[in-house]
C-alpha cells in the first residue's frame, strides 16, 4: 500500500510536466510563432523553474487534507514564475517575434489545463477515499486532548483518506471505547496487525527516551511518523516553526501585519483612502453634522478621549460629541460608566450619529496621525481597558496592532454595550481571530460589511 500511496506524489508531478509541455506547444502552434530547433527546448528550461518553484510552494505536499480551493491558490505563485520565466527567456535571447502572443496563449492554456486537472484527480481521490480505497491506516501514539482531537478529524472526514485504527498508552484508558490497542512494548505488534501506515505521536509530556524508541520503531517498519506535542493546546491557530542557527523554535503568535510589506500595504491604504474620503465626502459632511450637534445641543462639536492604541500607548481619539457636555463617565462605584440602551446621556442628534456610526468619523483624522486604522479593534477608554484585562484573558493581545474605527468584531453584531462578561469575551476572541488571519480581502469585507450596518442601523448601536 505505501508503494502505491508514495506515487501519488510523482503522478502529480508527471501531470504537471505533461499539461507544461502541452500548453507549451499548443500556444507555438495557435500564435503561428515560427520556432528554431534550439527553441524549442524553450519548455525545458520551464520544466525546471516549474519544479523548483513547485517545491518552494509546496504544490505537491499532502494531497489528502488539502482543499481544491487550497491548491488552487499554491498554483498561482507558479504560474506567475512561469510568466516571468518566459518574458525573462525570450528578453535573453532577443527575440520579440509574437512573444507577447505566445505568452498569452500559454499562460492561459496553461492555467485552464492545471486547473481542470487537478480539480478532477482531487475529485477522483476523494471518491476513492470516501469508497475505502487508498486508505492510510493511522496509529495514534498518546490519548491526549491532541491525540483524540486528531483520531475524532480522522474518523469524522473520510475525504482525508485516513482509517484511524487506535491508541497505544502506557495505561488502559475507559474512554477509549476499544480502541486501546496496547502499551509502547506492543507497537511493533499492532503495526504487523494492522498494516500502519502513519504513526501519529500525541505524548502529554515530552519524553526524549519514548519519542525515541518510537522512531526507532518507525524507522525500521519504514513508517512515517508525525509529532503533535500536547502543548500545542496552548497556541493560538497561527503558530510559525522556524530555525535558530542549528535549534528549532516554536513562534507562539503568528501576526500577518509583523511582515514589512503587509504592514506597509495597510498604512498605505489607509492614508489614500483617507484622503480620497476626506476630499470627496468629509468636507460637506462634516459641516453637515456640525451645525446639527450645535443646534441640537450647547458644547463642543468634537469630544476628545484618551484611549489605548497599538502597544497599549495611550492617545487621543476623537470623536463627534454624542452626548450632553461634560456628561459623567463615571459611575458612583468608580467603574466606568458605558452607553446603555435609553441612555439618558446622548442627545438626540447623538442617537442618529451613534446609530449610523457617523460619530466615529472624526477618528480618520487619528488615522492621518497615525494612531489608528481604518480596521482594527476598537479602541476603548483608559478606564475600560483596566477593568476589562483583569476579567478577560488576553485581552491586552487586541493592543498588537492599531486600534481601528471598526473591526471584525463589531461587523459580527459585537459593538456598544459589553457589560456583559461573555459577550466581551466573544468580543476580544473575534478582534485576537482579526489580528492572526488579517488580509487586504478580510479589510475589504470589514467596509462592505460596515457600510451595509451604517445604511441599515446597528441595533447594538446606542
Amino acid at each position: 500500500m505505501r508503494a502505491v500511496l508514495n506515487s501519488n506524489r510523482h503522478t502529480r508531478q508527471l501531470i504537471d510536466i505533461v499539461s507544461l509541455g502541452f500548453s507549451f506547444y499548443l500556444a507555438v502552434l495557435l500564435s503561428h510563432k515560427v520556432m528554431t530547433n534550439s527553441q524549442l527546448l524553450i519548455p525545458i528550461v520551464l520544466l525546471f523553474i516549474w519544479y523548483f518553484t513547485s517545491k518552494y510552494t509546496n504544490l505537491h505536499d499532502d494531497f489528502r487534507t488539502t482543499t481544491f480551493i487550497k491548491e488552487l491558490l499554491v498554483l498561482i505563485p507558479n504560474i506567475l514564475f512561469q510568466l516571468i520565466a518566459i518574458g525573462f527567456i525570450y528578453f535573453t535571447i532577443n527575440d520579440n517575434e509574437k512573444v507577447r502572443i505566445l505568452t498569452l496563449y500559454y499562460i492561459s492554456i496553461l492555467t485552464f489545463v492545471l486547473t481542470i486537472n487537478k480539480y478532477f484527480l482531487k475529485q477522483w481521490k476523494l471518491h476513492s477515499w470516501v469508497t475505502g480505497k487508498d486508505i492510510k491506516n493511522l496509529l495514534i501514539i498518546g490519548s491526549g486532548e491532541q491525540g483524540r482531537a486528531f483520531y475524532d478529524t480522522a474518523l469524522m472526514n473520510k475525504q482525508f483518506g485516513y482509517n484511524p485504527i487506535g491508541f497505544i498508552e502506557d495505561y488502559k484508558p475507559t474512554h477509549l471505547n476499544g480502541k486501546y490497542r496496547g502499551t509502547m512494548s506492543d507497537i511493533e505488534k499492532v503495526i504487523e496487525d494492522f498494516n500502519v501506515d502513519e504513526i501519529i505521536v500525541s505524548l502529554a509530556e515530552y519524553d526524549p527516551e519514548k519519542v525515541k524508541k518510537i522512531l526507532m520503531i518507525s524507522d525500521k517498519h519504514a513508517i512515517r511518523t508525525k509529532i503533535i506535542p500536547e502543548y500545542f493546546q496552548f497556541f493560538s491557530n497561527k503558530f510559525k516553526m522556524d530555525i535558530f542557527g542549528h535549534l528549532p523554535i516554536i513562534t507562539v503568535r503568528e501576526e500577518p501585519l509583523e511582515v514589512f510589506h503587509w504592514y506597509m500595504l495597510k498604512n498605505t491604504v489607509d492614508i489614500i483612502f483617507t484622503l480620497l474620503l476626506f476630499i470627496f465626502v468629509f468636507s460637506w459632511l462634516f459641516p453637515i453634522i456640525a451645525i446639527a450637534i450645535k443646534l441640537d445641543s450647547r458644547g463642543p462639536v468634537f469630544y476628545i478621549q484618551e484611549r489605548w492604541g497599538k502597544n497599549g500607548v495611550p492617545f487621543k481619539c476623537i470623536k463627534f460629541r454624542s452626548m450632553v457636555h461634560k456628561a459623567s463617565t463615571v459611575r458612583d462605584n468608580g467603574k466606568f460608566n458605558q452607553t446603555v440602551k435609553n441612555d439618558s446621556r446622548v442627545t438626540r442628534v447623538g442617537a442618529f450619529l451613534r446609530k449610523t456610526n457617523f460619530d466615529e468619523l472624526p477618528q480618520f483624522l487619528n488615522v492621518l496621525w497615525g494612531n489608528m486604522s481604518v480596521i482594527g479593534p476598537r479602541p476603548h477608554a483608559v478606564q475600560h481597558s483596566i477593568e476589562s484585562k483583569e476579567q478577560i484573558d488576553n485581552y491586552l493581545l487586541r493592543h498588537l496592532v492599531k486600534p481601528g474605527i471598526t473591526g471584525w468584531a463589531q461587523v459580527n453584531g459585537y459593538r456598544g454595550e459589553t457589560s456583559d462578561i461573555f459577550l466581551m469575551k466573544k468580543r476580544v476572541e473575534l478582534d485576537i481571530w482579526y489580528i492572526e488571519n488579517w488580509s487586504p480581502w478580510l479589510d475589504l469585507k470589514v467596509i462592505i460589511m460596515t457600510l451595509y450596518s451604517m445604511f441599515k442601523g446597528d441595533m447594538m448601536a446606542y
